[in-house]
């Protein structure tokens, strides 16, 4: 299959490339077999009495697979899917008559705010559409977590491993706090912010939770915890004060007990499941089990056909390019799990100025970051909602600089889960005297003015480059407020009321008027055709970044003449540490808090980012 032979060949290249003492002939010698491998794959061919099987295990993440080189050192990746290539495969299975089921099994991977509840809400619609076609959706599960639970809720039926154990525990948000370590090892810190609920600084000076973060954190919880649910109880047939007494006690449940209280529908072994498929589909006596066709592999099937029907398309190309902002937006160029401002802002210009190019979907998966990258996107958005219709759809969270991008667009889609708002900026200086001085470093100098040396690691800010400092963080809070108020069309003084930097649920934002309507990324696709004047059934997709693996990104940074940011800029991505025990799950939180460090580089140290590390 090509995906086979894809991987075979991006495997190959990573070895050699961590092995540079054989010299460069033997990297080239690899590209080159990729080169020959690609494309190469047998065709994927679905015959009458196929199940469509969903392997669990992947991050469904917004974006497509847009690998950088650097990954191919990072060691093995998560395996990944992207929202759209899963729904519309099973949006597609659902009218192909040789796919007879459905089967889910597996357990969810959540990586960079990947298979994040708003992403889940859309699988579990496709879904919805597979079984209005008649067709049977089998899930089975060994111990699921709440997530896993919820995608296969949506199933027809809901199978458990008899030694399973079902998590319905709710949500939780915990952060950790530096403020006692750094005082002890005599780093300082000095904090410039303007918004109440403005929390991502208290990481750096608190021992815990502000009183305005609890308060905006459990607003947020109860939100989304409510719609999933009022999901659950949709699907499964149950009251929603039922599943919510259920949920507080116990939360965790065995297979007989998930059995009993109506949350799954049979307790099986795999082998007994694998016999109810048989009876869905033809048998394939050779392999001793049953026609079926892997998702990925179906999803691939489909990208080829549309590659081709698109190819053939006789008509202008008319497209609808879709825009993947997916992770913390940092000054200067892109690069794993970040969105370069210059980066983004270049594809929004060439968008802008391809006359193909009709309308343009903005698909927001992020928690802001640089303020400065975020007006240099927010420029060119502005640019292109006057050149051509211009829809955002939000996806787990849009929220400070994810926003800020966000506001000026014709209409903004989002799910009740989405996290929105954080409406605020804040600066931060540390500082090293004290840990220098303590092992008898000192720092000494001069200077020709008098706030020259106002950025020193070596020394406090003063009272006056204090007050100089929050001078510029008030001014970009002004004009973040006045951005929004613009795009958004509300009186400047109802979005101070409601920023202060607080985070809100997209239930909440649909009230206040910071998001349209609620929707996927299919429906902004959709609306983005009408506001085009191009129907449905003639939709061609521009998807950027395009799908590429690390293997073909290294191969067009060597060999396209592309004007992207050189290979030396995108920097390390870090060390992928794949594996659900304690170690490695402490061990990639760790990666996680270094990696949010290391994307604090806004030229002017001020930042429009959500609070650190909040996970669900």
């Amino acid at each position: 299959m090509r995906f086979f032979w894809k991987a075979v060949a991006a495997n190959l290249l990573a070895i050699v490339l961590t092995l540079t003492v054989l010299g460069m002939a033997g990297v080239v010698g690899v590209m080159l077999l990729t080169v020959a491998l690609k494309g190469q794959g047998k065709e994927i061919l679905v015959r009458p009495g196929t199940i469509l099987v969903f392997d669990l295990d992947v991050n469904i993440s917004d974006s497509p697979e847009h690998g950088y080189p650097n990954q191919l050192l990072s060691g093995a990746q998560t395996s990944r899917l992207s929202l759209f290539e899963v729904t519309k495969s099973i949006e597609a299975a659902a009218k192909d008559k040789n796919i007879t089921a459905l089967f889910l099994h597996g357990s969810l991977e959540s990586e960079n705010y990947g298979s994040s509840y708003s992403a889940l809400r859309e699988v579990r619609d496709a879904i919805g559409v597979f079984r209005q076609q008649g067709k049977p959706v089998i899930a089975y599960l060994e111990n699921p977590t709440v997530k896993d639970y919820y995608l296969a809720s949506a199933a027809s039926k809901v199978e458990l491993y008899p030694f399973g154990v079902l998590s319905l525990n709710g949500m939780a948000s915990e952060s950790m706090f530096l403020g006692d370590a750094l005082k002890k090892y005599g780093v300082g810190v000095q904090v410039t912010r303007v918004g109440k609920y403005k929390s991502a600084t208290e990481m750096f000076t608190n021992d815990q939770m502000s009183d305005a973060d609890r308060e905006q954190l459990t607003a947020l919880l109860t939100t989304r915890w409510g719609q999933v649910l009022a999901d659950l109880a949709d699907r499964r047939g149950i009251d929603i004060p039922t599943i919510s007494l259920l949920a507080n006690q116990p939360g965790l449940f065995l297979a007989t007990d998930a059995v009993k209280n109506k949350l799954v529908d049979k307790v099986s072994y795999y082998d007994e499941v694998l016999k109810e498929l048989k009876d869905l589909a033809v048998a394939e006596p050779e392999t001793h089990s049953f026609r079926q066709v892997e998702l990925a592999d179906y999803a691939g099937k489909l990208d080829s056909e549309r590659e081709d029907a698109a190819k053939a398309w006789s008509a202008p190309k008319e497209r609808i390019a879709v825009v993947y902002v997916e992770g913390e937006i940092v000054d200067g160029e892109s690069s794993a799990n970040t969105v370069g401002g210059d980066t983004l802002a270049r594809h929004l210009r060439e968008l802008r100025e391809d006359k193909d190019v009709k309308a343009v979907v903005m698909r927001v998966n992020s928690p802001g970051g640089s303020a400065n990258a975020s007006e240099v996107i927010q420029r060119e958005v502005r640019l292109l909602k006057d050149a051509k219709p211009l829809i955002a759809s939000f996806g787990a969270v849009a929220a400070s600089g994810g926003y800020w991008i966000s506001a000026p667009v014709d209409y903004i889609y989002a799910e009740p889960t989405t996290i929105t708002g954080s409406i605020g900026v804040f600066g931060l200086k540390f500082n090293f005297k004290d840990l220098a001085n303590e092992h008898g470093l000192t720092f000494d100098g001069t200077k020709t003015a008098t706030y020259a040396d106002m950025d020193s690691i070596a020394k406090p800010w003063s009272p006056g480059e204090l007050a100089l400092a929050q001078t510029f963080v008030d001014f970009i809070y002004d004009q973040f407020i006045e951005k929004v108020a613009k795009g958004r069309k509300l009186d400047v003084d109802r979005v101070r009321e409601i920023a202060q930097g607080r985070v809100w649920s997209g239930m909440d934002a649909l009230k206040l008027g910071l998001v349209d309507g609620y929707g996927g990324l299919a429906d902004a696709v959709n609306r983005a055709a009408e506001k085009a004047g191009i129907a449905k059934d003639k939709i061609i997709l521009r998807e950027i970044p395009d799908k590429r693996t690390p293997a073909e990104a290294l191969l067009n940074e060597l060999f396209s003449d592309e004007k992207e940011a050189p290979l030396a800029k995108a920097g390390l991505a870090g060390i992928a540490l794949p594996g659900r025990d304690p170690v490695s799950v402490a061990l990639r939180q760790w990666q996680a808090q270094w990696r949010q460090l290391q994307s604090l580089n806004d030229p002017h140290g001020v930042y429009a980012l959500l609070p650190f590390q909040i996970s669900f």
